[in-house]
């Protein structure tokens, strides 16, 4: 009898809530402007249940085609979540002013219960953020990022001799493991090991919880207030899933915990640690838990995004062997150059290195392959921010806390901004298309909530692509990499096969 009573004040609940959502659901529609061009949307799951997204992975696609139909503003309605505005500025028109500002982010994450760090990724707008922003922005100073240099080249030279036997390799999970190595060095000053378990087909802690967190990111999404509404219960009471997201965040957090109690304890610190971020946020007047939750928030920010990209940007350069050529010649005279200044000067390294200047002078159409890269496979495809009070498009009043995105696929394919759109074309980025660090299509986003480390995304990446290019021929292998984009876009369902081919005269 007892079970019985529970189970129908159960339902009752779950009724009685339903109808609550169905009822702000239908207010939401009833106030949603005829003139945003909102697709048929359906009560309950919104425009991804009634056929209008027909794959949720692949959504960034649909919404090229949906922006074409419905014009420069066009209305979607997520499950449990408001509407969100997909924007795509006609003519080449820059993105609303006030879309850029520091108060129209709203990160959707910052609740440490569930594995996501209390930091600049999900701050809002306000004198926390702007100190955090301050502290943290010195990590990337040129000074900074010189210091990362030999963990980049550390974690690519590691790849690269994995990749030395030939063959055909399938490079996403080894791209995934070598930025989480990169990662592990930079901010941590930690050796993660999860390239060579990777390449050894063993089980690695770090790369499992890093796995864990970013999975638990895209159900907090999906999930939105209730996930909120979860974090009220006690950790017992959780279920299973998040118990486990959260000892993914300890595993990461322990390792950060561990390295600042040493240096503020005076201990020994040496190799990799002394330059790591956390180690310079260590000596800040921080507490433990926000060091702690910034160098968290660092791996959630740049891990995927980072592999993901370099997965794209090689996929482009194997299918374009005209681009890869002309990259190649750009790399191979870099490398000469560095070679011949460093044995003049007593100070070759073996393998030889690129600096970070030789880098920026040098090679050019590198960073062109990864902004072509993140135009033709956005990395991170939309970028809602939350229309503030009196905000406007094209004229239409927008109201207060709608979340806005620019369409970056459709900005992408623009031939206003972009002479061949779907054309691969690495001088792209020397001849002001994207703009500086991708502005064009808020790449990194734009304004003070612009990325803070995309100069570390731009460096490693660019490594990556030098190190390889000057090593081995790269040459498509299978079929084509498919897109799947849970909160970034990669080829993790179809991975990316590729041939690499070493060169003897690249070697070094």
């Amino acid at each position: 009898m007892g079970l019985l009573l529970l189970l129908a004040a159960f339902f009752a609940v779950a009724a009685a809530s339903l109808a609550v959502l169905l009822t702000y659901r239908a207010l939401v529609i009833s106030h949603i402007p005829k003139q945003w061009g909102n697709p048929i949307i359906t009560l309950l799951f919104g425009s991804f249940g009634d056929g209008t997204i027909p794959d949720i992975f692949t959504r960034h696609r649909y919404l090229v085609e949906l922006q074409r139909k419905f014009g420069a503003i066009c209305c979607l309605l997520q499950p449990l979540c408001k509407p969100v505005i997909f924007i795509h500025p006609e003519r080449g028109e820059p993105l609303p002013s006030w879309w850029s500002t520091a108060k129209t982010f709203r990160g959707p994450f910052g609740d440490r219960s569930f594995g996501v760090p209390h930091s600049l990724l999900g701050l809002p707008a306000g004198r926390e953020w702007a100190s955090h922003r301050k502290i943290v922005a010195l990590l990337f100073s040129r000074r900074s990022l010189e210091g990362c240099m030999g963990a980049i080249h550390a974690s690519t030279e590691e790849l690269a001799k994995l990749c030395e036997a030939g063959g055909v390799l399938d490079l996403y999970p080894l791209l995934h493991a070598w930025s989480l190595d990169v990662i592990g060095r930079c901010a941590f000053g930690h050796e993660f090991g999860a390239l060579a378990a990777t390449a050894g087909g063993e089980a690695c802690a770090f790369t499992a919880a890093a796995a864990l967190l970013n999975d638990g990111m895209v159900k907090h999404q999906v999930l939105g207030p209730l996930a909120h509404l979860l974090g009220w219960l006690p950790a017992w009471a959780r279920p299973r899933y998040w118990r486990r997201v959260e000892e993914a965040r300890r595993l990461y957090a322990g390792t950060a915990e561990a390295i600042v109690g040493r240096i503020r304890c005076g201990g020994e610190a040496s190799g990799p640690v002394v330059s790591s971020f956390c180690a310079t946020l260590s000596r800040a007047t921080w507490s433990v838990e926000e060091v702690v939750d910034e160098v968290v928030g660092l791996l959630l920010a740049g891990h995927e995004t980072s592999s993901n990209t370099a997965c794209w940007a090689l996929h482009l350069l194997a299918t374009s062997q005209p681009q890869q050529e002309r990259c190649r010649a750009e790399v191979d005279r870099a490398f000469e150059s560095a070679e011949a200044k460093s044995e003049a000067a007593g100070t070759s390294s073996s393998p030889p290195r690129l600096s970070l200047g030789e880098l920026e002078a040098s090679c050019p159409l590198l960073l062109g392959c990864v902004y072509e890269a993140l135009r033709l496979f956005p990395t991170v495809p939309t970028t809602p921010h939350i229309a503030p009070r009196g905000a406007q498009l094209h004229g239409l009043p927008i109201p207060e806390g709608c979340p806005v995105s620019p369409n970056k696929v459709a900005l992408g394919l623009d031939p206003n901004l972009f002479s061949h759109p779907y054309a691969f074309d690495p001088e792209r980025y020397a001849r002001g298309e994207h703009g500086p660090h991708g502005a064009a299509l808020a790449t990194f986003g734009a304004g003070p909530r612009i990325c803070v480390g995309l100069r570390l995304a731009e460096t490693e990446l660019c490594a990556l692509l030098a190190l390889l290019l000057r090593r081995f021929e790269i040459e498509p292998a299978g079929p084509a990499p498919r897109e799947w984009c849970a909160v970034t876009n990669s080829p993790r369902q179809s991975g990316l096969s590729l041939r690499l081919v070493p060169r003897e005269w690249g070697k070094g």
